[in-house]
């Protein structure tokens, strides 16, 4: 799910998205707003997972209906895969994303379900009060960079135009199509005869290391053609804090010829 992006010019678009952010004016620019960049990681295969995933869930919705800028994104951990359940949406590279908070946090182990909120703390993914106070607390701080974004949908393909200007020395852009909804019925592993609903799962998620600034396309795979969005973020290097983050909505039906 990580990995080099794949970049080239851009061209004509079947479906352009409206752009989720502007290029800077000349001169000072007034502060953007907050965001909170909300990365649960869970697991399939984990009884503790389900509530968490719904708070995820009630937390993206609640942020469309206030217009807060809060982007969920549902990253599906391996290790629960040997324990009887094999989750679909579970990466290795999800695994190692987390691996690498736990140390820059100094926590002894990884688990499930995990929070991080932009980058800068982490709490358990089921535990409402604490997901919200980080919650709130990372919108109370304005954003310092804001990646604009279009998309083109065709098929299974997204081309996602991507403009940072000015990131800090070592800033990564990290580029997710998440899927808005999925539904699956394990047979077998501590959720075996249950049925979960997970909101946006990340289906295909890119890394790119800025330099001065950044003006591409980066092409992302959606393995189902259904409604998601893709969420873009710039984040401080060694998977630091989140800069900032902006998302674009693309339904199902953008495919359609």
């Amino acid at each position: 799910m990580t990995g080099n992006a794949t970049l080239r010019s851009s061209t004509g678009a079947l479906l352009v998205a409206l752009v989720a952010g502007a290029a800077s004016p000349p001169g000072p620019a007034p502060a953007s707003p907050g965001v909170a960049l909300v990365e649960l990681f869970t697991s399939e295969g984990c009884s503790s997972c389900p509530p968490a995933d719904a708070l995820l869930e009630r937390r993206v919705h609640d942020a469309g209906a206030s217009g807060r800028h809060v982007y969920g994104v549902s990253l599906h951990v391996d290790y629960w895969d040997q324990l009887g359940w094999r989750d679909r949406f579970s990466s290795a590279a999800v695994t190692r994303r987390q691996s690498q908070y736990a140390r820059r946090f100094g926590l002894k182990s990884i688990y499930t379900p995990e929070v991080v909120v932009n980058g800068d703390g982490e709490c358990v993914g089921s535990n409402a009060g604490a997901v919200n106070s980080q919650i709130d607390r990372a919108l109370s701080h304005a954003s310092s960079v804001t990646p604009a974004l279009s998309v083109s949908a065709s098929g299974h393909e997204l081309r996602v135009r991507c403009d940072v200007a000015h990131p800090p020395k070592g800033a990564t852009l990290e580029v997710a199509w998440v899927q808005s909804h999925a539904v699956s019925a394990p047979n077998a592993g501590e959720n075996g005869g249950s049925t979960l609903r997970h909101a946006n799962v990340a289906r295909d998620l890119k890394t790119v290391e800025l330099g001065a600034g950044f003006h591409d396309v980066i092409v992302l795979h959606r393995p189902e053609v259904q409604d998601g969005e893709v969420i873009a973020w710039v984040q401080a290097a060694d998977q630091g804090s989140v800069l900032g983050a902006g998302a674009v909505a693309v339904r199902a039906q953008a495919a359609a010829h």
